[in-house]
């Protein structure tokens, strides 16, 4: 069992860790950690790497499994976070081929993050034409197994080939940021990228 948390637009390293593991869970019962790629991704706009965080529902002090976390619909960050994905991919050579599924994904009313998450999951299953093994743990695992280890992190130790990003004729090559930069880019060739060997 290889064990990963759950992601909002999960990082092409998360994406090809999960494919590679093959026995991938992702842990429901963990505590929830603020500021983690649980609840926020990374997209490149024409003034470098933006952060987008989802909002959620949680009592000061009170430890809150994953499971149970509520996503906070009070405010305008879906509208933020479509905001800035238009001004920052409109451009992109794939925009319009994956615009609308994004838009959904972002403005659907999940009562709970994990339920957001896994949209992100299933569209990616659908765009690579091939069935993730998407499981999730029944009871707490940790984040464990040799594929997650290095999963969420900034930079894993394989190297892979850059791509052309919207703004990177002007700037140096930004690597491993959320899918939606990949997809947008690379539309059904992100193939390449996430089920790439890693020999």
């Amino acid at each position: 069992m290889t064990v990963f948390p759950t992601a909002y637009f999960p990082s092409i390293d998360y994406l090809h860790a999960f494919v590679q593991a093959k026995d991938g869970f992702i842990e429901l019962h963990e505590h929830f950690q603020k500021q983690t790629i649980r609840t926020r991704c990374e997209i490149l706009t024409a003034n470098g790497i933006l952060r987008l965080s989802i909002p959620t529902l949680h009592e000061s002090g009170r430890k809150i499994p994953i499971n149970e976390l509520k996503i906070d619909h009070s405010g305008t960050w879906k509208n933020d976070h479509w905001r800035a994905i238009t001004s920052a991919y409109a451009l992109a050579p794939y925009f319009e081929d994956y615009a609308q599924e994004l838009e959904e994904i972002i403005f659907a009313s999940d009562v709970l993050l994990w339920e957001k998450n896994e949209r992100c999951l299933r569209l990616m299953e659908t765009v690579l034409d091939q069935g993730l093994s998407i499981q999730y743990t029944d009871s707490f695992q940790g984040i464990s197994g040799d594929h997650s280890k290095n999963a969420f992190l900034q930079h894993a130790d394989w190297k892979k080939a850059s791509y052309q990003q919207v703004f990177s004729y002007e700037k140096e090559f930004s690597a491993n940021l959320s899918m939606i930069d990949l997809l947008f880019n690379e539309g059904p060739f992100c193939r390449k990228w996430i089920l790439a060997s890693e020999d």
